[in-house]
């Protein structure tokens, strides 16, 4: 999910950031691949349709990758404040035997609209 997606006149990361806050420190977790017996968050209208959007496109990213869906046991993206209250964003992976795999994401720094210049 690319923290510019702009739905329905928001962008939907500021909707996500609000609720890492809120969470205070938990994660927030958007589900792309799961098992079968996960139960997974619910989220507003705008940060689901942007989930649906990117899980349709979620094929041929793997495809481009050399991937196949049937190898990964789940796949997800984790957003929480960290201990120093820094945003922050994690991809996560588990394949079929277990072999985890994190990344950090980015980063983030608030959204601001840009006014012109400075």
């Amino acid at each position: 999910m690319s923290f510019e997606n702009y739905v329905d006149g928001e962008f939907v990361f500021k909707e996500l950031k609000e609720l890492a806050v809120k969470a205070n420190g938990e994660r927030v977790s958007i589900h792309w691949l799961y098992p079968e017996n996960k139960v997974v968050p619910l989220f507003s209208e705008r940060i689901t349709k942007s989930i649906e959007y990117y899980k349709e496109w979620l094929p041929r990213l793997l495809t481009q990758h050399e991937l196949d869906a049937s190898v990964i046991a789940e796949l997800r993206t984790d957003i929480y404040l960290a201990p120093n209250k820094q945003l922050e964003v994690q991809a996560y992976a588990r394949d079929l035997n277990g072999k985890e795999y994190v990344k950090n994401i980015y980063e983030f720094a608030d959204l601001k609209l840009y006014r012109g210049e400075s």
